[in-house]
């Protein structure tokens, strides 16, 4: 992964899935209580709700469930006329319109996850899963390609650890923003002909106005040196 997850498209996904869940539950609850079952038919049964279409799936459930007969009349023409008298109907089919709106948006982000996966059990119902954030986090991030992006990212995350270091013991002053970090030319000197690579410590590190504070006080008494020193 490089750096972190995109936070915008994290978030726009999270409020969308949110949502969605939101409206299932209504609906599911709404569809539920237009066929009399108050503690549930199951997750199997508004999966199939949704596939089928919410009115048509009630008014289908609704015959089978009550064993309506009408001679002379087919099921399918049954669901279709107005002899079926399913109270709040109207409500369900509301709250699916709701659920399709919901669904729009989750399909603008690109990012599609099972809804079953999102149904915990009967008794927590609908939520946003630690498996589902893991996915949603590697939806929202990049990665590298080959060899050479993964060479290249670990040193600039070496990189990274390094300006953090240097934050954490208040040299670099991150509060400041994004310019603090021209303050790390103060710290070296670039020579091409050094064998060990251009980019090399400044031999006046701890003089730079940042890190005067780590030299010891200068000792003005020092021991003089006699010509005896100086031969042997």
């Amino acid at each position: 992964m490089i750096g972190r997850p995109d936070p915008r498209k994290k978030a726009n996904i999270i409020n969308a899935y949110t949502e969605v869940l939101n409206a299932a539950c209504s609906l599911q609850m709404a569809t539920e209580y237009c066929l009399r079952e108050v503690e549930g038919f199951g997750i199997n049964f508004f999966l199939e709700s949704l596939k089928e279409g919410t009115e048509i799936y009630i008014r289908r459930k609704f015959i089978e469930l009550n064993k309506v007969n009408i001679p002379g009349i087919s099921t399918e023409k049954l669901m279709q006329s107005d002899l079926l008298d399913i109270e709040d109907i109207d409500h369900a089919i509301g709250e699916r319109r709701t659920f399709d709106i919901a669904w729009d948006k989750v399909q603008k982000t690109g990012f599609i996850y099972p809804l079953r996966k999102l149904y915990v059990n009967e008794d927590i119902g609908w939520d946003l899963t630690p498996e589902f954030h893991k996915e949603v986090d590697k939806a929202a991030s990049r990665f590298t390609e080959n060899d050479d992006q993964n060479l290249i990212l670990t040193i600039v995350k070496n990189l990274c650890d390094a300006l953090n270091d240097l934050d954490a013991l208040d040299i670099l002053r991150s509060a400041h923003g994004p310019n603090e970090i021209h303050n790390i030319s103060d710290f070296v000197e670039i020579d091409k002909n050094d064998p060990e690579g251009p980019f090399i410590i400044s031999d006046i590190l701890f003089y730079q106005h940042r890190l005067r504070r780590f030299r010891e006080k200068p000792n003005f008494k020092r021991e003089k040196k006699t010509y005896k020193d100086f031969i042997e």
